[in-house]
């Protein structure tokens, strides 16, 4: 029903260097959202242009798919994952989010019924459209903003029947505080570090 789709197309400007390589707890932090997705799906592609990426999954046998408009940012990941998906909807999920959970993203899938859209808050009530399912059925209206010029994400979900997924209804899990923690900056990667360290 479901295929998973991890995005590491974006440019890491903020970190230097590219966020879906960099190594989290002796793995890179691709490894982990992959190992996530896998949880609830076995179909997991990433959709990348960066070389290092593509040579990274081609070395392991994971399946890869590229943007088909350029300089778009995460809505062309999105298009990309909607066009190219097999099943009834898409889960689209960041490359640095390493604290992912199978059994959240069990929860996710759970709570895809009605809507076109399944979309978590984190804790203070922001929605993460990057770490959400979508409906093969969206993928014309994201064609549509993508052609009028539109490239934030945010922007979708204007225009789908959404299913907000409450903080409070994840909170209970393990580690849920930390699954939308990503790595936009060094000082988040070096939170990261710390975490597993603890652990």
């Amino acid at each position: 029903m479901i295929s998973a789709f991890v995005q590491a197309g974006g440019r890491s400007t903020r970190m230097g260097r590219n966020k879906a390589l960099l190594p989290i707890g002796g793995k890179p932090c691709l490894e982990w959202v992959i190992a996530a997705a896998r949880a609830v799906t076995p179909e997991v592609t990433v959709v990348t242009s960066d070389a290092q990426v593509w040579a990274f999954c081609q070395e392991r046998g994971i399946a890869l798919a590229s943007d088909h408009y350029c300089d778009v940012g995460p809505l062309a990941g999105l298009h990309a994952a909607l066009a190219r998906c097999r099943g009834e909807a898409a889960l689209v999920l960041a490359c640095d989010l390493p604290f992912l959970t199978g059994e959240f993203l069990r929860v996710l899938r759970d709570s895809f019924r009605e809507a076109e859209a399944v979309v978590p808050l984190d804790a203070q009530g922001h929605p993460q459209p990057l770490c959400a399912i979508y409906s093969v059925a969206c993928l014309p209206v994201v064609t549509n903003l993508i052609e009028r010029g539109e490239q934030r994400l945010g922007r979708v979900l204007e225009h789908l029947r959404v299913r907000f997924l409450a903080f409070s209804e994840i909170a209970h899990l393990p580690g849920a505080e930390a699954f939308f923690w990503d790595l936009d900056t060094p000082e988040d990667y070096q939170r990261a570090q710390q975490r597993l360290c603890q652990r």
